[in-house]
Parts: C-alpha cells; sequence; structure tokens
C-alpha cells in the first residue's frame, strides 16, 4: 500500500450517533437480526462502521461525517440482510419489486413523498434523502441516485448467482464494480469535496482513477471477507472462488491471482493524472487516502474474525498514530497520519 491514510477527529461523534440511528431505524429490532444474526448491537460496535467512513473521509465535518457514515450502513444493511432475507425462498421477484420500492424513496426533486416506510432500509432512505439532496444540482441527484440503483441491482445480480456461481473472471469483475457499492462511495465523496464538474467526470483519466479505487477495494475485499463467505454459504459471489474454479487452482493460487489484479489497480490509482483540472487531482489524492484507510478497516474491524481486531481496540482520534506503527511490519499497512 503505496498511500496513508489518516483519522477523521469526529470518529467518536460518529460512533455513537451511527448507532443510534441505526436504532431509531429499527436495524436493531428482533425481525430483521434474524438474518443472519449479526445486526445486534454488540456486534454492529464490532464491525465499526464509523471507523470506514472516518478513514475514508478524513476531512469532512462532523455533520457530514454522520450524514455518510448513515449512508453507508444503510447499504451495509442491505448487503447483510437482503440476500439472506430474499434467498431463503428464492424469491428473486419480491426482491426486485423491493428494490423498485426503494427507488420510490429517492425522487429526483428531493422532496419528500407521502409514502410510508416499510422496513429499516425504506426508513433510511426516506431520513436521509431530502437532506442529502437540497445542496445537490439536478445532475448530481441523478448521478447520486444513479449509484444506488446500480448497487441494488448489483444485489438483486448477486442474489440471482449466488447459487449459481459465474465461472468466468472477466464477468465477475464487471457485476463486482455494481454489487461492491464503491461507486456509491466514490460519488458520496463528492458531498463532502463540493461537485465535480461534468468535464471533469467525462475524463477517461478521471474515469479509470475511479474504476481502480473500486476495484482494489473490492478485490482487497474478496481476500480478506474469504473465510466468512465460506460460513455464509455466498462465497460463489468471491474473487477468489471464482478465479478458484475458473482456472482450476488451489485457495493459495487462486488468491496470487486475485491479490496481482489488485495490485495492478493500486498501482494504476498511484498515477495521478496530470492533464486534468486541479479540483480532479485533489480528488484522485483523496481516493489514494480513502483506500488506504479501507486496507487500515479491514485490518482493525471485527467483521471479518480477525485476531487484531480485539487486540489493537480502536482509535480514539488524533494523536492516535503510535499505536499504530507496528502495523506497518506487514508491508501493506502504514501508519494513521494526524
Amino acid at each position: 500500500m503505496p498511500f496513508a491514510s489518516r483519522l477523521n477527529p469526529h470518529v467518536e461523534q460518529a460512533r455513537a450517533h451511527a448507532k443510534e440511528w441505526a436504532r431509531q431505524m429499527g436495524m436493531f429490532d428482533e425481525e430483521y437480526v434474524q438474518w443472519p444474526q449479526r445486526w445486534s448491537e454488540e456486534k454492529f460496535g464490532a464491525a465499526d462502521f464509523p471507523l470506514f467512513i472516518a478513514l475514508t473521509h478524513p476531512d469532512a465535518d462532523a455533520c457530514e461525517l454522520d450524514l455518510v457514515t448513515a449512508w453507508h450502513v444503510a447499504l451495509w444493511f442491505v448487503d447483510d440482510l437482503f440476500l439472506p432475507l430474499y434467498r431463503r425462498d428464492h424469491d428473486q421477484e419480491s426482491a426486485a419489486a423491493q428494490v423498485e420500492r426503494l427507488m420510490l424513496f429517492l425522487p429526483l426533486d428531493g422532496l419528500p413523498r407521502p409514502l410510508s416506510p416499510g422496513n429499516p432500509v425504506e426508513r433510511a432512505f426516506a431520513d436521509l434523502w431530502t437532506g442529502t439532496a437540497a445542496t445537490m444540482s439536478p445532475l448530481w441527484r441523478d448521478r447520486f441516485i444513479s449509484s444506488v440503483r446500480r448497487f441494488l441491482d448489483g444485489v438483486l445480480w448477486e442474489l440471482e448467482h449466488v447459487d449459481h456461481a459465474v465461472t468466468d473472471l472477466i464477468e465477475y469483475l464487471g457485476a463486482r464494480r455494481d454489487f461492491g457499492g464503491l461507486q456509491f462511495t466514490a460519488v458520496l465523496m463528492e458531498h463532502a469535496m463540493g461537485e465535480l464538474r461534468p468535464n471533469v467526470l467525462r475524463s477517461r483519466e478521471f474515469r479509470t482513477a475511479v474504476d481502480a479505487f473500486v476495484d482494489a477495494i473490492s478485490l482487497h475485499n474478496d481476500i480478506v471477507s474469504y473465510d466468512r463467505e465460506v460460513d455464509e454459504g455466498t462465497v460463489g459471489n468471491n474473487g477468489v472462488e471464482v478465479a478458484r474454479e475458473a482456472l482450476r487452482l488451489n485457495r493459495r493460487d487462486a488468491t496470487t491471482v486475485v491479490n496481482d489484479l489488485l495490485t495492478a489497480r493500486v498501482d494504476t490509482l498511484a498515477e495521478v493524472p496530470t492533464a486534468v483540472p486541479p479540483e480532479a487531482v485533489r480528488f484522485v489524492k483523496s481516493l489514494q487516502e480513502a483506500l488506504a484507510g479501507s486496507y487500515l478497516w479491514h485490518e482493525l474491524t471485527g467483521r471479518f474474525g480477525q485476531a487484531t481486531a480485539g487486540a489493537l481496540g480502536k482509535p480514539r482520534g488524533l494523536g492516535t498514530s503510535a499505536a499504530y506503527v507496528h502495523l506497518g511490519h506487514s508491508g501493506a499497512h502504514r501508519a494513521l497520519q494526524n
């Protein structure tokens, strides 16, 4: 990892806000915790989703950090509970209908609708969208809505393929850009930094950098989450497993293939384009920091069962760099720099 991460100083506030907000949305209610049982308040705290946002949005103010964290919590809830809920009955039709209903809570004009939310995700979208859209241009709202739709359609793809996994690595890599939700993360980063101009968004160099960011986090997650997804029965939609099946490799060699792809995408992101406006350069540098932050979150979170998560404890704001210096021995991470 050639980039360094930074920790947002408002991380503790974000933790408290995220847990209370998730409770208000009903994300800890018993009827939802059972698919699978990992959205108790205790396991929510162990996953430490707010830390991911604090490491990928180090310069956001406290209110913005709370907003971005809440959006990601909502999509994580979809990712964790949407698949098991509809997979149980192989009910693709109901899953697609739920996606259509969710999109009703994100109207392009940003104005509230007379809809009664019926589950935690609908409540979350209704609660977040009006305030989020208020500072966005119509074109920006359209891109935001499209990124959410792309993620939800990707989840439908994942649901369809979870029991009939693809065996083509190229097809998988294309689909992974959607169901991983990182396109949404990139769009939401603008909310804290300011809307990018259309000429920036259209430039090949900029799009290449965003794709490299999305691919790098997704492939890294596939490697780290492999065992967890085996336990859940969803490993068929993991890049390591797809490479193992497609290329007839053992797990170690398949992981090497995915890691080589990951390294190539990190190298691509390291090449900051110069023939683009300064705002694009600034955004790409933020993507670099965010990638480093994602790496470190995967090291610290309890979501994937690593021993380091419990042993190291949690960052506590500015001045925590020294506590993580020892992470550098693996060569994979740099210490937090505050």
